[in-house]
């Protein structure tokens, strides 16, 4: 579907480009907003009908970097259950679907369904690989669905009463890099739902 692909692209694409402003204005975690940026940019390249405006071995190098940086911290004491180690998982989640997805990748998808043998087996693997990691995005996706809501505060009246504040959409907000978040998880699910 050309035109789902297109509005997927115009999403990743703005929620990179929302990674670059916020990596410009606040100024910290900025290899964190150096990999959401350029998974944006690289599922929005990925989704374009216009085509790839990178090779794909561009894009590799570009997450190869961000995958091992990420590993590299997570070895050193960052634990697993951080940050790093989600930024690891998104680096080699981008290697897959450059490799697989790619039109120029090993495996199509479904081009090799039915197939025996050796090939048969790798698209086995690519299938539960797939899968595995749309179940993750999808989790993912879900938690920043939760971020994503406005935050709530005691009214001035009663200790138990609860009111909204104005919603917050500046580029520094959570929330903002939340829907960010959501936008590249959702569309990572996506693709990688359609590699089975």
């Amino acid at each position: 579907m050309p035109s789902m692909s297109g509005a997927l692209a115009v999403l990743c694409l703005a929620a990179g480009l929302v990674h670059v402003l916020r990596l410009v204005v606040l100024r910290r975690d900025v290899l964190g907003e150096i990999s959401y940026a350029a998974m944006g940019l690289g599922m929005a390249a990925m989704f374009s009908p216009l085509g790839n405006p990178l090779p794909t071995a561009a894009w590799s190098a570009v997450f190869g970097v961000c995958a091992g940086w990420f590993a590299v911290r997570v070895l050193r004491g960052a634990g697993l259950r951080g940050e790093a180690s989600h930024h690891v998982v998104c680096g080699g989640a981008m290697l897959f679907m450059l490799a697989v997805g790619h039109p120029a990748g090993a495996l199509g998808g479904h081009a090799a369904h039915g197939s025996t043998g050796a090939v048969g087996g790798a698209v086995a693997l690519v299938s539960a690989t797939a899968m595995l990691l749309a179940g993750y995005f999808a989790w993912h996706a879900l938690r920043c669905v939760d971020r994503t809501h406005p935050p709530r505060e005691p009214s001035a009246g009663s200790d138990t009463a609860v009111a909204l504040r104005a919603p917050t959409l500046s580029p520094c907000a959570p929330r903002t890099a939340s829907m960010a978040h959501l936008a590249v998880a959702t569309s990572m699910t996506a693709m990688l739902l359609g590699m089975l």
